[in-house]
């Protein structure tokens, strides 16, 4: 499996929810199996999005798409974290977050 993990901070957690998921299709269309989306325990505004994608050609394409260039934009007051991951290297990612 692959993974596109994204340490997103946002202004208004609900607006960006609300703006990502309007690219639901497209990330579908790219590849995307499933996305899960969880609020930071240390910051109230900060989120981590994490997607799951058919393969790691997929995941890089969608990473390089128009799509996720508007993604990134959605806030754009700090920088947007984004991490591909396998199997083997998403626990120990993830438990470097907390």
């Amino acid at each position: 499996m692959v993974y596109i993990l994204l340490k997103q901070p946002t202004k208004n957690i609900v607006s960006w929810k609300k703006a990502f998921n309007k690219f639901w299709e497209y990330r579908k269309i790219g590849g995307e199996l499933s996305c899960n989306i969880y609020q930071t325990p240390k910051k109230e505004n900060e989120l981590i999005v994490l997607s799951q994608w058919t393969s790691m050609d997929d995941a890089i394409e969608f990473l390089a798409s128009q799509s996720f260039e508007m993604i990134k934009d959605l806030e754009s007051e700090k920088p947007l974290t984004v991490r591909l991951l396998n199997q083997h290297t998403i626990g120990h990612f993830i438990k470097t977050l907390h």
